[in-house]
């Protein structure tokens, strides 16, 4: 099917988000036999359960006359408009049109469909620019997936372009100071060296003077075509018993100037001290650490996607700038394989 989507260029592509990658985009309770209708990546999305409970995700327009089909209701066939009863099915195919009697358009696909997986109480979509049609097996990092880690789901709405939250997640020495009044990041030196590690499939910064005291260490892992997930571990004062939580993300642009801001916060334990942690996690932790993702917001809300032609980086920016690169490559190689399609 022909969507005729102009080709963008690196730099759109930068300004909506990465393609080619699985997202988060809401949470699983979100979703149910009533159809919600949600922004991603500046496209229009509707998402609704079946009578089986399975979830499916298509282009929230009719293709009659382009009124919302999150609107409408869920039906056997899939989803019917309110506006005048199409029926769309889960393939994007138009199932029914009870108007007339012969449409042109019926049995055709006319939506645009996004792959769809449903893991840790989330779900994930597949948002392609159509150069391939192979959906890559969705994964997930080890915490995710392991018996060995538990923990929740943390999410909210900023309203910034999502190159702010991304920059903020490879950032460690902002912890000494926008957070230097709070449970875990008071403690440690204001100023330190940030270390690069290149890896198999990303890279890894870190604090030299920081280990098991502020924010310690943050992996960037790649996975091409696939997804781009941040790790950042966070110790705990030793006064409540060290050990360290790990969170995990990657921000999900709404348009270019809103982001779907979530973590995953997960810690390594079990028995007895797994149920401290969630117990702890649920009656302390959890206002604790969205008073810090506050402070976040406050500043980063701040900044203007266009700051970056006039700031001046600092050494303690490496991530920051290993990241950018990171993003600026993978969108010049998919703006060059649009360019070539068309």
């Amino acid at each position: 099917m022909n969507h005729a989507f102009p080709t963008p260029g690196t730099e759109s592509i930068l300004r909506t988000g990465i393609q080619n990658q699985w997202y988060l985009v809401c949470r699983s309770e979100e979703v149910g036999a009533q159809p919600i209708g949600v922004t991603r990546l500046n496209q229009r999305i509707v998402l609704w359960r079946d009578a089986s409970g399975q979830a499916h995700a298509l282009e929230d327009f009719c293709p009659h006359r382009g009124a919302a089909l999150s609107k409408g209701i869920a039906v056997d066939g899939g989803i019917a408009c309110k506006y005048h009863g199409l029926v769309v099915a889960p393939d994007g195919v138009v199932a029914a049109v009870p108007p007339v009697e012969h449409c042109a358009f019926l049995g055709q696909k006319r939506n645009r469909t996004y792959a769809l997986r449903e893991s840790n109480g989330a779900i994930f979509l597949y948002f392609s620019d159509e150069t391939s049609n192979e959906i890559p097996e969705f994964w997930l990092p080890s915490p995710l997936t392991s018996d060995e880690w538990s923990g929740f789901l943390y999410m909210t709405e900023w309203d910034c372009h999502y190159s702010g939250p991304l920059d903020n997640r490879v950032d460690p020495i902002h912890g000494s100071y926008l957070h230097g009044d709070t449970f875990t990041l008071a403690f440690g030196k204001k100023c330190s060296v940030i270390q690069l590690d290149e890896t198999a499939d990303g890279f890894e910064i870190y604090r030299d003077n920081q280990a098991g005291i502020n924010i310690d260490r943050t992996r960037v892992t790649y996975r091409p075509g696939n997804n781009i997930w941040i790790e950042t571990e966070i110790p705990y004062p030793r006064s409540v018993g060290g050990n360290f939580f790990r969170i995990l993300g990657y921000p999900t642009p709404i348009d270019e100037h809103r982001t779907l801001v979530w973590f995953f916060r997960y810690q390594r334990s079990t028995g007895w001290r797994r149920d401290l942690w969630r117990f702890f996690y649920v009656n302390r932790l959890e206002a604790r650490h969205a008073y810090v993702v506050g402070q976040d917001r406050d500043m980063i809300e701040t900044i203007d996607y266009h700051a970056r032609d006039r700031e001046g980086l600092f050494q303690t920016d490496i991530g920051v700038v290993r990241l950018r690169r990171m993003l600026h490559q993978i969108a010049q190689e998919q703006a060059h394989a649009l360019s070539q399609r068309s």
